[in-house]
């Protein structure tokens, strides 16, 4: 018989706690799981813990990759291999908030005939504080999520996914998997997801606990792009699809997440790659759609780093003089 669900959990250089989340997810009250773990060529000791925990549980199995190919592929890797009815997603630094949370989960999808249901996000300070849980309603209040079944086209929110299950033959038939990107590769899926689902249930209780970890190289100016790139991606989703609150709520992660990112790569190397990127981002976003569909929206649209190249235009003087700079300008004015 398939597992109920199949839990992914992608592995790089995580020894640290790679423990806690592995005890999390075999502590759960619903054993017929199974647990795919892809170790992607990490440098430390974790494929050591990984195969100590293998040996001692037959419901694990491992991919031990030779090449780092990044955390969208691994997922990917888990997915096609996985078994289950539903699948979902840890990574090897989180947790889950109990060890009823697969079995409240699988409950609800089952129950309510839906393919996808979730909860809420925690997050862990860096010094062991458990932050209250996280509704959508408080960090974005034009999406709402309350107890109970719950339509996509009403949520229309990006980020999460972690605290869903999903499916795992929705996943299959509508081929919709991780993209490649450094940064931000998990909220297209997850929008791909739930826009198949139509339909979820939300059960408004703390489901995954996300560890707050040192930024370490992720403003590095490839990940900028990449978060660039898995922005307009949902941007030119929801604008296909008729889903103007989540173009609304992309642009303004554009602005202000993509913006903060970009500045700090604004006199680096490769810029001329960033601008570019910048300029098409700032392009996929419909403010005359938006309006139409009653959000109060700056028009023209001008991303703030643009602005702040403006301000700064001394330490931008080299970059002034590049072909790129022209389509700049006409934005900026």
């Amino acid at each position: 018989m398939d597992p109920k669900v199949s839990v992914i959990v992608p592995v790089y250089n995580t020894e640290q706690y790679l423990r806690e989340c592995l005890d999390s997810i075999l502590s759960q009250t619903l054993k017929e799981i199974e647990i795919i773990i892809i170790n992607d060529c990490s440098p430390d000791n974790s494929i050591e813990i990984i195969r100590k925990y293998e040996k001692e549980d037959n419901r694990i199995t491992v991919i031990d990759k030779k090449q780092n190919e990044g955390v969208g592929q691994a997922r990917n890797d888990g997915l096609k291999k996985a078994t289950g009815e539903f699948v979902c997603f840890i990574d090897s630094d989180d947790l889950y908030s109990s060890a009823y949370v697969l079995e409240k989960l699988y409950n609800a999808a089952k129950e309510n005939c839906v393919p996808v249901s979730g909860g809420n996000l925690q997050k862990l300070d860096s010094d062991g504080t458990l932050m209250l849980q996280e509704n959508p309603i408080i960090i974005n209040k034009q999406c709402f999520c309350q107890r109970g079944l719950t339509q996509y086209s009403d949520f229309q929110y990006d980020y999460g996914y972690t605290c869903y299950i999903f499916y795992r033959k929705m996943l299959i038939e509508n081929d919709v998997l991780f993209p490649f990107y450094g940064r931000f590769q998990d909220p297209p899926f997850f929008v791909k997801a739930m826009y198949c689902a139509k339909e979820f249930f939300f059960l408004d209780e703390p489901i995954y606990i996300y560890r707050l970890l040192p930024s370490g190289n992720k403003f590095q100016i490839n990940k900028t792009v990449d978060f660039l790139c898995g922005v307009m991606d949902n941007l030119r989703f929801s604008r296909e699809h008729n889903l103007a609150k989540l173009h609304c709520l992309s642009a303004y992660r554009l602005n202000t997440e993509g913006s903060f990112m970009a500045i700090q790569n604004l006199y680096n190397e490769g810029n001329d790659k960033l601008l570019a990127k910048l300029i098409e981002a700032n392009q996929a976003v419909d403010v005359k759609w938006l309006k139409e569909n009653g959000f109060d929206i700056q028009e023209p649209f001008v991303l703030d780093v643009f602005k702040y190249a403006v301000d700064t235009a001394g330490k931008y003087e080299k970059l002034r003089k590049k072909k790129i700079f022209k389509p700049l300008r006409r934005i900026i004015k």
